[in-house]
């Protein structure tokens, strides 16, 4: 019996570093047929590029680490030959007041330059394309 518990701690300790606590994710939100290209990557982590088109949608789930903060930065890149572009600071522990919080962010792409939605609240704007 006492295995079987020591086995279901384990289990369930594996599961939620399996899932992650915190995410941040991508969203192609341009008005017009616009390709978005988005390479994401952090310290230990690096994201495998993609093709976001209008309406569709990237999120990432991870665990912050323990012993030294966690930065996630992006690339986005539209427009003819992907000539538009941003990087930036898509996640950071800091934005995290405790690790035990379950933290996100949603970047918005669009026209204008990328928005961040934080914990459920209206778009901000952040940053122009250069």
């Amino acid at each position: 019996m006492k295995l079987f518990i020591i086995a279901l701690i384990v289990l369930g300790v594996c599961i939620e570093d399996t899932f992650g606590k915190n995410s941040f994710g991508v969203v192609n939100k341009f008005r017009w047929t616009t390709k978005l290209s988005v390479r994401c990557w952090s310290g230990n982590d690096k994201f495998q590029p993609l093709i976001l088109m209008n309406g569709q949608e990237k999120h990432w789930r991870f665990d912050d680490a323990f012993f030294h903060e966690t930065i996630f930065k992006c690339e986005l890149k539209h427009g003819k030959h992907f000539m538009h572009f941003r990087e930036f600071v898509a996640y950071t522990s800091k934005w995290n007041d405790s690790l035990k919080n379950r933290s996100n962010a949603t970047w918005l792409a669009a026209e204008k330059g990328l928005y961040k939605i934080w914990e459920h609240r209206s778009p901000e704007f952040m940053y122009y394309w250069i």
